[in-house]
């Protein structure tokens, strides 16, 4: 059962005001607040294209089903979180700088590592102002939902919820495991030697020759780590952070927790689950290249006592409880709240008009495409 942490909630989001201004017409006012034109969409057109940046450009226009529902989903995210900013304010709730990287710490302890951090906010195009403006964000709301949510998960509620979702803490047959890949794949290690070939100096024969050559080292390497780490099976976290192309278990020493037969392609799971505890398999091959796995425990298959999940309950309800506050504490708010949709293209109730109108297209366009592939391999059928 995956428990997720509140925490990560503003950090994944990424949408508070970065106050560039475009355009200094208002859109939007929420009570006292004016959000002009240029503060709307600075950040709006940063999230669409961190959102979208693998799309094709044709399939994310500004009249598209996805922009318009992302568009739709931001303009409520702006609402929330300027009245959550007020809300604040109204209760003089501050964040301090030594509060702030100790919400880093927490969440790079989350992530699993300052390396995968940063290159989250690296995919993202997160300044370190803004980061610390979010890292600040999240401080004040944690000691809002706080404020707001005082009540302790009694263990006759944890009792309750075992019992009434059993089913979720049965579990298959499971093992532990750490493993080194060395990746072998020839039409990459081609592709890289035509690659570095800038002045096309190399003949066919001889970027064939090169590729064997790579190939046979990359295989002399999997099996003299194999030897190294079935004599000190000890050593083998070491040997993984050096030579694991498997970059993101690596910093890890190999480790990928404990998973099920399904977890992996079919080569890796026989191997490892006919492995003894404490051993080093053999070398096996896959499409990824070669595995060298270390079995470090292994876990029957069967349901987890009470006793086991007991805590990861209470945090797991004590989280639920934090998230119903807040989302009570955000309705009152905004039914309260005076907003005005100065550009009233951005009215809820327009611009889900528009994404209706949107996802009809689409839908409509996306049959249009699947006759015309009907009649065009009914065509080629009669011709032959």
């Amino acid at each position: 059962m995956k428990f997720t942490k509140l925490a990560l909630m503003f950090l994944c989001s990424v949408i508070l005001f970065c106050g560039c201004t475009k355009n200094n017409d208002v859109v939007l006012k929420i009570n006292d607040k004016e959000i002009t034109h240029g503060e709307f969409y600075s950040d709006f057109n940063k999230i669409k294209e961190s959102q979208f940046k693998n799309t094709p450009k044709e399939a994310v226009k500004d009249d598209s089903y996805m922009v318009l529902a992302l568009k739709e989903r931001y303009i409520n995210d702006v609402i929330v979180r300027e009245l959550l900013k007020q809300e604040f304010d109204k209760r003089k709730i501050e964040a301090t700088k030594q509060e702030i990287e100790a919400k880093k710490q927490q969440i790079i302890a989350q992530i699993g590592s300052a390396e995968q951090f940063n290159q989250v906010l690296k995919e993202n195009n997160i300044s370190d102002d803004k980061l610390n403006s979010d890292l600040a964000s999240e401080v004040k709301l944690d000691k809002l939902v706080k404020s707001i949510s005082a009540d302790k998960v009694s263990d006759g509620e944890i009792e309750r919820f075992y019992k009434q979702n059993k089913a979720q803490f049965t579990q298959p047959e499971r093992i532990q495991v750490s493993h080194i890949l060395i990746v072998v794949n020839p039409e990459t290690i081609r592709r890289q030697i035509t690659d570095a070939d800038k002045e096309a100096k190399l003949s066919t024969a001889d970027i064939e020759k090169k590729v064997k050559e790579e190939v046979a080292r990359k295989e002399k390497l999997a099996v003299e780590l194999q030897k190294k780490a079935m004599l000190n099976p000890k050593n083998f976290a070491n040997l993984a952070k050096e030579f694991s192309d498997d970059k993101e278990s690596a910093l890890n020493g190999g480790d990928l927790g404990f998973v099920s037969k399904d977890s992996f392609v079919e080569e890796f799971s026989e191997a490892a689950f006919k492995q003894k505890v404490g051993t080093v398999s053999p070398l096996v091959k896959s499409k990824f290249g070669y595995h060298i796995i270390y079995v470090k425990d292994k876990a029957a298959a069967g349901t987890q006592p009470l006793s086991k999940v007991k805590e990861d309950l209470r945090a797991y309800l004590t989280q639920q409880k934090k998230v119903e506050a807040l989302q009570k504490l955000i309705n009152g708010l905004k039914d309260s709240a005076k907003i005005e949709f100065v550009d009233e293209s951005l009215k809820p109730e327009n611009i889900k008009k528009q994404v209706d109108e949107a996802l009809s297209k689409q839908i409509q366009k996306e049959q249009k495409n699947q006759k015309e592939q009907k009649k065009e391999i009914k065509l080629n059928k009669n011709k032959k």
